[in-house]
């Protein structure tokens, strides 16, 4: 499938993207499983702390396929839908094939007004909304590197794909105490 870029929103909407990647910028192995090397507990906890927080997950196929919802607002992008449908498996998610619906015209369907909505991935879905993210938390791990993995962006460095998106770091916390994986806030 190949997917349209996402534009820009009104103010009343943050799109916030969340990844945690090697030092070379991948978010997975070459199979799309994830390396326990890229498992970091204060990443975690954070991530699943701004989960809860926003009013819609963004997510594609596969990545929900292999993670269970753990009862929050999903939209899948997908090729095997026309536009819009429900998820079959899944009550509170919905499967969107960009190519049918725009962003805009989804939103009003699910009555989505306002709020922050969290993109995690696949490449895919990075890709696709690259040039609208409001915020980006990049969480990286220093010290390892994935030959051959899953780029988090297809056409570069995580930091250099936000950086041409128009976005700086803001913040930079260390996410362990040796300072092998650190968490950047860009905005």
């Amino acid at each position: 499938m190949t997917l349209l870029r996402a534009t820009p929103l009104s103010s009343a909407f943050t799109l916030t993207g969340h990844a945690i990647v090697s030092a070379d910028g991948m978010i997975a192995l070459a199979d799309g499983s994830m390396p326990d090397g890229l498992r970091v507990d204060a990443d975690w906890q954070a991530f699943q702390a701004a989960l809860d927080k926003s009013v819609l997950v963004i997510l594609g196929r596969k990545g929900h396929a292999r993670h269970p919802n753990p009862g929050r607002p999903r939209l899948v992008l997908t090729g095997a839908v026309q536009s819009l449908a429900k998820d079959p498996d899944d009550p509170l998610a919905h499967l969107w094939n960009p190519a049918g619906m725009p962003f805009a015209s989804l939103l009003d369907a699910l009555q989505i007004r306002g709020g922050d909505i969290a993109i995690t991935g696949g490449q895919g879905v990075f890709d696709y909304f690259a040039p609208a993210f409001t915020t980006f938390l990049l969480s990286e791990v220093h010290n390892l590197v994935l030959p051959g993995g899953t780029a988090c962006f297809s056409d570069g460095h995580p930091r250099q794909v936000l950086a041409r998106s128009g976005l700086v770091p803001a913040h930079v916390r260390p996410l362990v105490a040796e300072g092998e994986a650190t968490a950047t806030l860009w905005q």
